[in-house]
This record gives C-alpha cells, sequence and structure tokens, in this order.
C-alpha cells in the first residue's frame, strides 16, 4: 500500500508521528546582550592605573563607515534611533558619554567608527558654538572670525563633475579588482586618466 502524502504539517521526533503541533520558529531572533552575557559591562577591561584616562570624555563622535545591506532589522532599527531616520554613510555624529547611550552604541559596534572628542584647546562656550571644528581625529578646536558654511559651499559647482553613486562604486570595483593605485604623479598611470571626474 502506498504511503498517503499529507497536506498538513507533521513533526516526526523519535520515529512517532505528531499531527497538528505549531510549526517550530527557526528563523533568526533577535540578540539578547544581557542574557548572553555580552552586554558592555561584560566586556569591561581593566587597564593598568598608567593607561587609563585621567578624565573621560564627554563626548563621542561617531560615524557609519558600511552600509546596512544585509543587517537584520533590528540593527537597522538601533541605527536609526541612534543616527535618525535620515542616517548617512560617513556623516559624523556626537553622543554623550552616557551609560544610556554606550549600551546603544555597543549594539552596533561592527558598523561605526567611534572616537572621544578632545578639546586641546579649552571647552567651547556658547557663543563658540558656530566657530567651532570638529576634526576626523576627534579634535574640537574654536576658530575664531571664522565664516558658517552654508550647503551650497560644500557642493562642487560643476554638477557634472560629481560623481554619482553607481560611477563611484563601479570605479572603486574596478580599482580593487585590478589591484592598481592610481596616482597624479605616478609614471604607470596613462596619460588621458585623471583623478577628478
Amino acid at each position: 500500500m502506498a504511503k498517503v502524502i499529507r497536506s498538513r504539517w507533521v513533526y516526526r521526533p523519535e520515529g512517532k508521528w505528531h499531527r497538528y503541533l505549531p510549526r517550530r520558529n527557526d528563523a533568526v531572533k533577535e540578540f539578547d546582550y544581557v542574557k548572553r552575557g555580552a552586554s558592555l559591562q561584560d566586556f569591561a577591561v581593566s587597564l593598568p592605573e598608567e593607561e587609563k584616562p585621567q578624565t573621560p570624555p564627554k563626548l563621542w563622535m561617531a560615524w557609519l563607515y558600511r552600509d546596512l545591506a544585509g543587517e537584520p532589522k533590528w540593527t537597522k532599527k538601533y541605527v536609526e534611533n541612534l543616527f535618525g531616520a535620515d542616517y548617512k554613510v560617513g556623516r559624523m555624529e556626537v553622543f554623550r558619554n552616557s551609560e544610556l547611550i554606550n549600551e546603544e552604541l555597543w549594539k552596533v559596534k561592527h558598523l561605526i567608527e567611534l572616537r572621544p572628542v578632545t578639546f586641546p584647546k579649552g571647552e567651547p562656550t556658547e557663543e563658540d558654538v558656530y566657530t567651532t571644528r570638529l576634526s576626523p581625529d576627534g579634535t574640537c578646536e574654536i576658530v575664531p572670525n571664522a565664516p558658517t558654511p552654508s550647503e551650497e559651499h560644500l557642493q562642487l559647482f560643476d554638477k557634472s563633475r560629481q560623481w554619482t553613486r553607481r560611477e563611484l562604486g563601479r570605479d572603486l570595483a574596478k580599482k580593487y579588482h585590478g589591484y592598481k593605485n592610481l596616482f597624479e604623479a605616478d609614471v604607470y598611470t596613462n596619460s588621458n586618466i585623471i583623478v577628478a571626474k
């Protein structure tokens, strides 16, 4: 006699047939950092006294260094909570150095670059807010009499010479897979190639 093919889901542990059981959920679930012992407090590093900073930084500077393609939805939610709904890769954001913010940054540590903000020439006051410059290494300096640049000043004048996302990705992939570096003063670079598009 032939075996009847059933349209129902059947669970067969230890050779016994069970029907009408709920389907198991084998999907990837959100990682619970506290339950698994992977929170920020569990990874606290005990530094020697001479290597510890005298005062912890008041601010962190962070930015996303890669796109969120392939990341689960809860990681995208963490990034959206930290960097806003209009987050962009490479745009710097400043965060307070508090326990709550540090726990949230810990969950997206594989996506961000994090540096402390230092003030080598003193902290800015309320009047110096528009004349401060934050460099990528984390130093915040006060620039007296500095004009505040607008968004139009930061863009290129000739829009046709600005890279699109597709052109930049294609060019970088071509250089990466061809293992070729392109420099202006390189003797092996063809004469008809320019660095700026």
